[in-house]
């Protein structure tokens, strides 16, 4: 997620940017009078301190690194990294770097890894409906506690918001005409309902509830002439996914399926036993 990637550093960059105003805040508190002192101070935490930051995707683990911060000063520097990760206001993911300490003349490297869970989406239904079908913002909030030793310490927190992509982007419904079979019983066809969408979500994997209804057949009124129920799964990037649908061959007019528009109706929601979420209709041709 290339995107995701480049804003997730740029905040970073704004974290360690609060990390030089902390450590001066940290002097300034304590009321620091070494000249020389003070100077170690600012430039541990200067252009020397950035390093150069990278974010990586690992399953479902965004790892962040990059950050080196060296202590110049004659006091240890003790620094935390701590906050999480949003989408649509819920929360994916949640990192504490735990506490790292600097002795003086030393740098230390910050890592972080964050695994991005759908489980908090799913304990959010307001938030789950927005991100399955529309983009969502996706925020990091981040704070930088920061602390020179045996003087005080001070926290910073900085947050930074980008758009992310929907989980169901691009779903597309059709009916795989050259698969359909006569029943075992030969009163019915059996018809897969094949679902293709785009998950351009940071999230890398998960699973929804679906009930698909045949709602409309060429020819014939509105009725309900078929339904599946079955879990939905789904990764980053192309998915691709197949239902069964067994129609009656006394709703068809032949012994398989007519030229024509079919229209389905999805149903989506949190479990099975969960109520609706959101109903996606969609018509497929034949």
């Amino acid at each position: 997620m290339p995107r995701e990637a480049t804003f997730i550093s740029k905040a970073l960059k704004l974290v360690s940017l609060a990390l030089i105003v902390a450590t001066v805040a940290i002097a300034a508190t304590a009321a620091y009078s070494g000249y020389e002192e003070y100077g170690a101070l600012t430039a541990s935490v200067g252009s020397n301190g950035t390093g150069e930051l990278s974010v990586a995707l690992n399953g479902s683990t965004l790892v962040i690194s990059g950050l080196t911060v060296p202590n110049k000063m004659t006091f240890p520097l003790t620094l935390e990294l701590l906050g999480n990760v949003t989408l649509d206001n819920a929360t994916i993911g949640i990192f504490d770097s735990g506490a790292y300490l600097i002795p003086p003349n030393e740098s230390k490297s910050v890592n972080v890894s964050i695994p991005l869970s759908f489980k908090g989406l799913l304990g959010d239904a307001s938030a789950l409906r927005e991100a399955m079908v529309n983009s969502t913002e996706l925020s990091i909030t981040t704070t930088v506690s920061a602390h020179m030793v045996p003087l005080l310490g001070i926290n910073i927190t900085k947050s930074a918001n980008t758009t992310a992509g929907p989980i169901l982007g691009d779903l597309t419904a059709n009916l795989n005409e050259s698969a359909e079979q006569l029943s075992l019983n030969g009163q019915a066809i059996d018809v897969p309902l094949v679902l293709t969408w785009q998950n351009t979500s940071p999230l890398s994997a998960g699973t929804l509830w679906l009930n698909a209804s045949l709602t409309e057949i060429p020819g014939s009124p509105m009725g309900n002439y078929a339904s599946v129920s079955a879990p939905l799964n789904f990764v980053q990037g192309q998915n691709q996914q197949s239902f069964e649908l067994t129609i009656p061959i006394s709703y068809l007019h032949g012994r398989g399926l007519s030229s024509g528009t079919y229209s389905i109706n999805l149903d989506f929601s949190q479990s099975e036993s969960s109520p609706p979420l959101m109903q996606i209709p969609e018509s497929a041709s034949v």
